[in-house]
C-alpha cells in the first residue's frame, strides 16, 4: 500500500476545496440569493423584525421571560432571565481569538453568559408518534409541557398566577409572519404532520389551554420567530458591539444548516415585504433592515454548486438514498446530519475501487446507510484524546470472524483525510455563502467594485457572525477553517487590503434564549402607532416615545403608554392625518399583555440612534481599533468532545432513516440552569396502552372499520377480474368476442382515474362521506351490470362501476393509513394484501363457474349486498373529521378554489385516448383508420400537458417528484410494470386454457386457485417480514425476480406438457405479485412524511391501476393482432378464401366455437391461438427483465423502528 497515498490524493480531487474556488463560488451564490430573495416562495422568508425591535434586544435590562423552542428533534421549554448590563459585558463579548504560530490553530477564551441564564429549563424528545399524528395532538402534548414548566415557576419562583404570562417561541419550521406574534408554517420539515398556513400561536394556545387550571397564569404569545432568527437576536443581545462593530448575521450549522440576515425593505419585492414594521423616527422605510431567515439549504443553491463542479458522485449517491431526493444540495454537503454518510460512502468506495478490497470482507456497519457516524469522524485525526485513530477504526468497525481483513493504519489514515476533504470543502461553501448573503445585503460591496483606499488594520471595521450548531463547533477544524476562508477570499478579491473583516461569534442555546429575548422587545414594539401613508405602503410603528416609560417599571409604562398621543411623520398634510386617526385607533385596540412582576425594572433604557449595530457603516472607519474584547472568533485547536457535546446544540439524527420513523435520542430529564436539581414531572396526556391507533378511534371500532376497507379492496378486485374467465362466455352470449378486453378496460379506465379525484377531494372534507358516495355509486351500477341487455350496456355500466369502486378503494386505502401508524403499518398492509390478492384471484378463478352453473349475471348480483353492507357500516363507524388535518374541513367552494381540474381533465382525456387507441388499432381498425391516429395524437399531445399542469398546480393530482425523482420513480414504474404484468398474464392464460386447450371456462378459472392462495400468503408474509426485518429492497427484488420467472415459465409452455405444470403456470407470477405490490407501496411510503400520505397513497394507486388497464389492453392488442396474424397465416382450408375468412371471423368472435371444429381446421386455429399467445407472454418477459433493472440499482433505506405507541 505505499502508493495509497498518492492514490488517495487523485481519490480525493472531487471535494478539493482552495480560496479560489470560494470566491467563484460566492460570486456565484451571490447572483442566485439575489435571485431567490425576489422570486422564491419558499427561500428569504421575511419576518416583522426590524431594526428598533432588535435595538431594544440590545438595551433590554432584565427580567424573566418564559420561551419555548421547539426543535426538529426536541422541545425545550424554560424561563430566561435577563440580567441586563454586568461588568463581564466590558471585559469580552465574544471570543478573542490569536493565532498560534506553532499550529496555525487559534486559542480560545471560553465565551461569558453573564447576561442571562436559563431557569427550570425542560427538554423533552419530540416522539413519532406525535409528529406523525395530527397538529391538535402534538401542540396539546407541548402545552402539557408548558404548564408543568410554569406550574413549577409558579411554586419555586414566585409566579403570580393572576396575570397573563407572555411568551416566546422559536420553531425550526419556515413560516410566514404577519406580526412579530404571528405566524403560519409552510408545509416542509422535519417529519412533521403537519399542514401548510398552519396558526402556530393558535395552536400553541389551544395546547396550552387544554392542560391550563386556575393555579398556573394564562399565556399569551407575545413573540414568534425561527431559529436563526432567534439566535441572531440571541448574539445581539448577550455580546453587545463595540465601536467598529456590527452583528450582521445569525447561522446554524448543527444537524442541518441555514442563516438569517437583515435586508432592507427597498431590495425586496412588494409580495414579500411585512404588513407592518416598526421604524426610527424620521427613517425612511425604504431604507428600513428586517430580519430574513434565508433558507438557504434547499434546492434554488444547486446550481453554482453543481456548475463548479463541487457536488461529487458522492454526494449525489447519498442524495438519491434520501428522503426527499434534490431538496437541501447545500445541507447535505455542510451539515452534521449528513458528513458522516457522505465519509462512509467516499471510504467505502476508496476501499473497494482503490485498494480493491472484497466488498463482502469490510465490516458490515460499512454497508449500511449512516453506520458511519459524523459524531465519530468529528474526534477521527492524529493525537486524538479518544485514542490512536487504528484504534478507534477497529473498535468502532470490527471486522467479521469470517474475513481475513484487517485494519491497517494506512486504512486510519485514509478515513482522516477523507473526513478532512469533507470538513475542509464544507467550511469553503459555509464561508462563500456567508459572503454571498453580506454582499446581498451591502453590508460588504459589491464583487469586483473599485478598489477602495488603504485603510490601518487597526481601522477595519468588524462584521460579527452569531453562530450555533454542535457540527461546526466539534466537526475536525470545521470552525477555524470558515474563519480562514473568510480571510483569505476578503484579502484575495480586495489584494489584501478588505473594506472589512467578517468574524465568527459563538451563540450557543440562540434558539430558546433568543425566544425569551425577543418578548420584552415585542412588547415595547406595541406602543407605538400605525402609519399607513409611507412611500412603501407598509404599516409602521414608531418607537420616539417609547423611552417616555422607560425610567418606571415595565407594567407601569404599559399603562401610561394608553394615554398618550403617539409621534407620527407624515408623508404628506393628508396622509399625515389618516395615518395618525390609523395609528390611534390602532392603539387603542393593541392587545393588553402585562409583563410578569418578577422584579423588572426598569427593562428598557435610553438607546442612542448612532449605535453602532445597525448604524450604516462607512466601509472605512477613522476611529480606533476595537478593543481585544471583540467577537472575532477563529477556531480552538481541536478540543475534546464527547459524543453527546458533538451536537450538543440539536440533538443530531444520523442514524435517522427515514422522514417517518426518526430515532429520539437524547435525555428525557429536563436540564436546568436554576437550583432546582430535579426533573419536571409534566402532566403529558395519556394514551389507553392497549390502543395503538390515531384518530381518537377506539379498538373495536377500528376493527369494524379496517374490515370493511378489507372488504372493499376484496370487493374491487373481485370485481375487476372477474370477467378474466367469463369474458368468453360473456362475450359470445352478445356475439362481441372481438370486444372482450372493453369489458375490463372500461372498468379500469375510470378507476384509474377518479381514485385521485376522490382522495384530493377527500383530503379538504374527510374520508367518510366520499367512502360512502362511491360505494353507493358501486353498489347501483354493479345492479346494471347483471341487468344488462346489450354488449354497449354493459360496457357503460362497467365504467360507472369503475367511478365508484375505484373511488372507494383509495379512499378506504387512505382511511387505513390514518388510523394505522407508520411503525406497525406492515402488519395491516398484509391484511389488505390477503383481501387484495384473494379478491383479485378468487374474481378470475370462480368467474367461470359462476358463468357456467348460474350464469354470468349473478357474478355481479352476489356482490350487491356485501357492498351495501359496507356502506352502511362506513356511514355509522367513520368518523366524520377522519383524514382532516387540524379537524379543519374546507367547503366546496374552497376546496374547488385549489382543486386540480386541469391536470384532472388532462389525465382522463389521455389515458382515455391512449385505451382506445390501443384497443380498436388492429383488431376492430386498421391503425391507419382516422380515429386510431386522432386517439394516439391527441394521448401524444395530452400528457406532456398534463405533466406540465401538474408542475404549476397548488394540489397536483400526481406530484413529478414522485415520479421524476430515484428511488421514487423506480418504485412507482415498478409497480406499475407489476400491475401490467400479472393483469396481462391473468387475462390471458384462461385464454390459453380454453383457445389452446380446450377447457371450459370453469376448469379455466379453477386452475387459478393455486396462484390465488401463493399471492394471499406471499403478500401477508411480506407485510409481516417488513415489519420485523425493517428492509424494503428485498420484497421488490424478489418480487421481479418472480415476475421474470413466471413470464419465461409461460413462454415455454406447450400443448405436450403435463396438466400439473398448466396447474403451476402462475405461480411465480403470483408470487412476484405478493412480494413486489406490498413492497413498492411500503418503500414508498416510508420515503415521504406522514402529511403527504395520501397524496402517496393515491399515486402509487393511480400508478398501479393504470398498469391494470393497459396490461390488459396492451395485452389484448398483442393477442388480436398477433391471433388475426397468425390465423391468416395458418389456416388453409378446401373451401378457399371464403370459409378460410369465416372461420377466423368465427374463432375471433367466440373463443368456444374452436372446440366446435373438427379436424384440420381445429389444429390450425389451435396454432394460431398457441403462437399468439406466446409471443404475449414473450413480450411480457422483456417487460419484466425492464422491471427487475429498475429495481435492482436503487438504495432503500430501512423502516426505523420508531416508537411504538402501547
Amino acid at each position: 500500500m505505499a502508493s495509497s497515498s498518492i492514490e488517495l490524493d487523485a481519490f480525493l480531487r472531487p471535494l478539493a476545496m482552495d480560496t479560489g474556488l470560494v470566491l467563484k463560488l460566492a460570486k456565484d451564490l451571490t447572483s442566485t440569493f439575489k435571485t431567490l430573495s425576489r422570486e422564491s416562495p419558499d427561500q428569504f422568508l421575511t419576518t416583522p423584525i426590524s431594526e428598533p425591535i432588535l435595538r431594544h434586544v440590545a438595551q433590554s435590562d432584565s427580567g424573566r421571560f418564559l420561551a419555548i423552542d421547539i426543535g426538529g428533534t426536541n422541545l425545550r421549554v424554560g424561563f430566561v432571565e435577563l440580567l441586563g448590563k454586568t461588568p463581564s459585558d466590558k471585559q469580552s463579548n465574544g471570543v478573542d481569538g490569536h493565532r498560534n504560530a506553532a499550529n496555525g490553530h487559534a486559542e480560545q477564551e471560553k465565551p461569558t453568559h453573564d447576561r442571562l441564564r436559563l431557569l427550570l429549563e425542560h427538554k423533552e424528545p419530540i416522539g413519532n408518534h406525535l409528529k406523525n399524528e395530527k397538529a391538535e395532538d402534538l401542540f396539546k402534548w407541548i402545552g402539557s409541557i408548558i404548564a408543568g414548566v410554569v406550574r413549577k415557576a409558579v411554586d419555586e419562583l414566585g409566579l403570580p398566577s393572576n396575570a397573563d404570562l407572555p411568551m416566546g417561541v422559536t420553531f425550526s419550521f419556515p413560516m410566514y409572519q404577519s406580526s412579530l406574534s404571528q405566524a403560519r408554517l409552510k408545509d416542509m420539515g422535519k417529519g412533521f404532520a403537519i399542514t401548510s398556513n398552519l396558526d402556530l400561536g393558535e395552536h400553541l394556545m389551544k395546547g396550552y389551554h387544554s392542560n391550563w387550571t386556575p393555579d398556573i397564569p394564562r399565556i399569551k404569545i407575545a413573540a414568534i420567530s425561527n431559529d436563526t432568527i432567534a439566535t441572531l437576536v440571541s448574539h445581539i443581545y448577550q455580546f453587545p458591539v463595540e465601536s467598529g462593530q456590527k452583528t450582521a448575521m445569525g447561522l446554524i450549522v448543527g444537524t442541518g444548516c441555514n442563516a438569517t440576515i437583515l435586508m432592507k425593505l427597498s431590495s425586496l419585492p412588494e409580495n414579500k415585504r411585512p404588513e407592518h414594521i416598526s421604524v426610527l423616527p424620521g427613517q425612511n422605510p425604504e431604507d428600513v433592515r428586517i430580519a430574513v431567515n434565508t433558507e438557504w439549504s434547499i434546492n434554488g443553491t444547486a446550481a453554482p454548486l453543481r456548475d463548479l463542479g463541487l457536488i461529487s458522485s458522492w454526494d449525489t449517491d447519498l442524495d438519491e438514498a434520501g428522503e426527499r431526493p434534490g431538496f437541501q444540495p447545500l445541507e447535505y454537503m455542510t451539515a452534521g446530519r449528513y458528513l458522516g454518510e457522505l465519509a462512509r460512502l467516499a471510504f467505502l468506495d476508496f476501499l473497494t475501487t482503490v485498494l480493491r478490497h472484497d466488498p463482502t470482507d469490510l465490516p458490515g456497519a460499512l454497508h449500511q446507510r449512516f453506520g458511519l457516524t459524523t459524531t465519530f469522524i468529528s474526534q477521527f485525526y492524529p493525537d486524538s484524546k479518544k485514542g490512536p485513530m487504528l484504534d478507534q477504526l477497529r473498535k468502532e468497525f470490527n471486522p467479521t470472524a469470517q474475513s481475513d481483513f484487517n485494519w491497517a493504519q494506512d486504512h486510519a489514515n485514509a478515513l482522516h483525510r477523507i473526513a478532512k476533504a469533507i470538513e475542509v470543502r464544507a467550511a469553503g461553501i459555509i464561508a462563500a455563502a456567508t459572503l454571498a448573503l453580506l454582499v446581498c445585503t451591502e453590508e460588504l460591496p459589491a464583487w469586483d467594485s473599485p478598489p477602495s483606499a488603504v485603510t490601518e488594520e487597526d481601522n477595519i471595521p468588524e462584521l460579527v457572525v452569531g453562530w450555533t450548531g454542535g457540527c461546526i463547533q466539534h466537526f475536525q477544524t470545521y470552525l477555524q477553517d470558515c474563519q480562514t476562508f473568510l480571510d483569505a477570499v476578503l484579502s484575495l478579491e480586495y489584494n489584501g487590503n478588505p473594506p472589512a473583516r467578517v468574524v465568527f461569534s459563538p451563540c450557543h442555546d440562540g434558539g430558546i434564549k433568543g425566544a425569551g429575548i425577543l418578548v420584552p422587545a415585542a412588547l415595547a414594539s406595541e406602543t407605538g402607532c400605525q402609519l399607513q401613508g409611507n412611500p412603501s405602503g407598509i404599516s409602521c410603528t414608531s418607537t420616539a416615545n417609547m423611552s417616555e416609560e422607560r425610567a418606571t417599571g415595565a407594567q407601569q409604562g404599559r399603562d401610561s403608554s394608553n394615554n398618550r398621543k403617539p409621534r407620527t411623520w407624515p408623508t404628506s398634510t393628508d396622509a399625515s392625518r389618516s395615518a395618525h386617526d390609523q395609528g390611534e385607533a390602532a392603539n387603542e385596540e393593541a392587545p393588553d399583555l402585562p409583563v410578569p412582576r418578577f422584579p423588572i425594572e426598569p427593562v428598557f433604557e435610553p438607546e442612542l440612534l448612532e449605535s453602532p449595530m445597525f448604524h450604516n457603516m462607512e466601509r472605512h472607519m477613522n476611529g480606533r481599533r476595537p478593543t481585544k474584547g471583540h467577537p472575532r472568533q477563529h477556531a480552538p485547536s481541536r478540543q475534546s468532545a464527547s459524543d453527546e457535546e458533538v451536537f450538543a446544540d440539536e440533538t443530531p439524527e444520523a442514524d435517522v432513516e427515514t422522514p417517518l420513523l426518526k430515532k429520539v435520542a437524547g435525555s428525557t430529564s429536563s436540564c436546568s440552569s436554576s437550583n432546582s436539581s430535579n426533573a419536571t414531572t409534566t402532566n403529558e396526556p395519556t394514551k389507553d396502552p392497549d390502543n395503538p391507533y390515531t384518530g381518537g378511534v377506539t379498538v373495536p371500532q377500528f376493527w369494524s372499520i379496517f374490515l370493511v376497507v378489507a372488504c372493499t379492496f376484496f370487493i374491487f378486485c373481485f370485481d375487476a377480474t372477474i370477467l378474466a374467465s367469463s369474458h368468453p362466455v360473456i362475450t359470445s352470449y352478445f356475439g362481441a368476442s372481438h370486444s372482450a378486453s372493453w369489458l375490463s378496460t372500461a372498468f379500469l379506465l375510470t378507476s384509474t382515474t377518479f381514485q385521485p379525484l376522490v382522495v384530493r377531494y377527500s383530503d379538504t372534507v374527510g374520508r367518510k362521506w366520499p367512502y360512502v358516495v362511491t360505494m353507493g355509486i358501486f353498489a347501483g351500477a354493479t345492479v346494471w351490470c347483471a341487468l344488462a341487455g346489450s354488449m354497449t350496456s354493459l360496457i357503460v355500466a362497467r365504467a360507472v362501476c369503475g367511478l365508484g369502486a375505484g373511488g372507494a378503494m383509495s379512499c378506504g386505502g387512505v382511511l387505513a393509513g390514518d388510523l394505522v401508524p407508520i411503525e406497525i403499518r406492515g402488519i395491516y398492509q398484509s391484511y389488505l394484501n390477503i383481501a387484495f390478492g384473494t379478491g383479485g384471484m378468487l374474481g378470475a378463478a370462480l368467474g367461470g363457474v359462476m358463468a357456467d352453473h348460474l350464469g354470468w349475471r349473478w357474478e355481479f348480483g352476489v356482490q350487491v349486498p356485501l357492498i351495501l353492507v359496507c356502506m352502511a357500516v362506513a356511514a355509522w363507524l367513520i368518523p366524520a373529521n377522519a383524514g382532516l388535518y387540524d379537524n379543519k374541513r374546507e367547503s366546496l367552494v374552497e376546496s374547488m378554489k385549489v382543486f386540480d381540474f386541469t391536470g384532472s381533465g388532462l389525465m382522463t382525456v389521455s389515458i382515455t385516448f391512449l385505451i382506445i387507441g390501443l384497443n380498436l388499432g388492429g383488431n376492430i381498425l386498421p391503425w391507419s383508420h382516422p380515429l386510431i391516429l386522432t386517439s394516439l395524437t391527441l394521448f401524444t399531445l395530452g400528457f406532456p400537458l398534463f405533466l406540465l399542469a401538474e408542475r404549476r398546480a397548488t394540489r397536483p393530482i400526481m406530484p413529478l417528484e414522485l415520479v421524476s425523482t430515484v428511488p421514487n420513480a423506480n418504485i412507482v414504474l415498478s409497480n406499475f410494470l407489476g400491475a401490467v404484468l400479472i393483469n396481462a398474464l391473468i387475462f390471458n392464460v384462461p385464454l390459453y386454457f380454453q383457445g389452446v386447450l380446450l377447457k371450459s371456462a370453469t376448469t379455466s378459472g379453477l386452475y387459478l386457485l393455486v396462484p390465488t392462495v401463493v399471492s394471499s400468503v406471499t403478500g401477508t408474509a411480506t407485510g409481516y417480514l417488513i415489519y420485523r426485518t425493517k428492509r424494503l429492497k428485498w420484497p421488490l427484488m424478489v418480487g421481479s425476480a418472480g415476475f421474470l420467472t413466471g413470464t419465461v415459465f409461460l413462454t415455454s409452455l406447450d400443448r405436450s406438457c403435463p396438466e400439473a405444470l398448466f396447474l403451476l403456470a402462475l405461480v411465480p407470477a403470483s408470487a412476484g405479485q405478493g412480494f413486489s405490490f406490498p413492497g413498492t407501496f411500503m418503500a414508498l411510503l416510508n420515503l415521504w412524511e406522514q402529511r403527504r400520505q395520501s397524496v402517496v397513497t393515491s399515486t402509487i394507486v393511480l400508478w398501479r391501476s393504470l398498469g391494470m388497464v393497459l396490461g390488459v389492453a396492451g395485452s389484448s392488442l398483442v393477442v388480436q393482432n398477433a391471433l388475426l396474424f397468425y390465423l391468416r397465416q395458418y389456416v388453409d382450408l378446401p373451401g378457399g378464401e371464403e370459409e378460410n375468412r369465416s372461420v377466423i371471423e368465427l374463432v375471433r368472435e367466440k373463443v368456444a366455437a374452436v372446440k366446435g371444429l373438427e379436424g384440420v381446421a381445429r389444429e390450425q386455429v389451435i396454432r394460431s391461438y398457441e403462437d399468439a399467445l406466446r409471443l404475449t407472454f414473450l413480450c411480457c418477459a422483456v417487460l419484466a427483465v425492464g422491471n427487475l433493472l429498475l429495481v435492482a440499482p436503487i438504495r432503500l433505506p430501512r423502516l426505523g423502528k420508531g416508537e411504538r405507541r402501547g
